[in-house]
């Protein structure tokens, strides 16, 4: 941990308070989730990483996202229908049309999965990220939420 300081303006003569609130491999803290705006938080896996399409669980996206469809649009994926979907990248501010499709147990994402976020993102095994619908776009938002830290090397 790395200390910060807080200096304390009010008391010019006070000296600064060391607060450790750092990790010096994660960099700087992360607010991503302060508001639990990543309803979907997903480790990737070889599975997703190694194969052009991501699995979601069944149960987050039946909570967080098909509830939030238009019913023609719920009515195809019950049909077993691959429905389009954008996905912003908030990290990149960049969209891209994957397909999402009811697969048994699980949903997918596909067409575009391998080279719009793992080639792109270079994104590991390991890794998490958070997935949430926008309602007011009428889209899936994503980003990386946690990366394992880099090795420093000396």
């Amino acid at each position: 941990m790395r200390p910060t300081l807080f200096f304390d303006f009010l008391n010019p003569e006070a000296p600064p308070i060391a607060i450790n609130i750092r990790d010096d491999n994660n960099g700087p803290p992360r607010f991503r989730d302060l508001m639990r705006q990543w309803p979907i938080k997903k480790v990737l896996t070889a599975r997703d990483i190694n194969y052009s399409q991501v699995v979601m669980p069944r149960d987050q996206v039946e909570d967080f996202i098909l509830p939030k469809l238009l019913p023609d649009e719920q009515d195809s994926l019950n049909r077993g229908e691959q429905f389009p979907i954008t996905v912003r990248d908030l990290d990149t501010m960049t969209e891209y049309q994957l397909r999402l499709w009811e697969n048994g147990s699980s949903y997918v994402l596909t067409s575009g999965w391998s080279s719009s976020f793992v080639r792109r993102r270079a994104l590991q095994v390991g890794e998490e990220v958070g997935l949430s619908w926008d309602e007011r776009l009428r889209m899936l938002r994503f980003t990386v939420l946690n990366r394992p830290p880099v090795p420093r090397q000396e």
